[in-house]
C-alpha cells in the first residue's frame, strides 16, 4: 500500500483492507472464511466496518482455490536487464528456425 496517512483512506477501502486481511488470517489459520468469523477478528482489531462487507467477503472466498491465490513468489518485478537479456536469444532462435524453413523449402 502506499504511503498514505490513515486517515486520508476512504471508509470503503479501509472496510476492504479489513476484510481482505481477516480473510488470509482466516485462511493461514485453517478456520473457516465466513460472515462470523471475519467480524471477530475485525472487532478484534478494534475495528468497525460496514455489516455487508463480511458477508460479501465469506460469500466470495466461497468455493475458490484461495491457496493458489496466496501463493507467493510469482509476481513480476524482476530485473529489467534480466529480461532484455533472456529475449535476445529467443528472438534469435526464431530468426535460425525461419532460415532453416527457408533452406527445407
Amino acid at each position: 500500500m502506499a504511503e498514505v496517512p490513515a486517515a486520508e483512506v476512504p471508509q470503503a477501502e479501509k472496510d476492504e483492507l479489513f476484510c481482505a486481511y481477516a480473510a488470509m488470517i482466516l485462511k493461514d489459520s485453517e478456520l473457516d472464511i465466513s460472515e462470523d468469523n471475519i467480524n471477530t477478528l475485525i472487532k478484534a482489531a478494534g475495528g468497525s466496518i460496514e455489516p455487508f462487507f463480511p458477508m460479501l467477503f465469506a460469500k466470495m472466498c466461497e468455493g475458490k482455490d484461495l491457496d493458489s491465490m496466496l501463493k507467493f513468489g510469482g509476481g513480476g518485478g524482476g530485473p529489467a536487464a534480466g529480461g532484455a537479456a533472456a529475449a535476445a536469444p529467443a528472438a534469435g532462435g526464431a530468426a535460425e528456425k525461419k532460415e532453416e524453413k527457408k533452406v527445407v523449402e
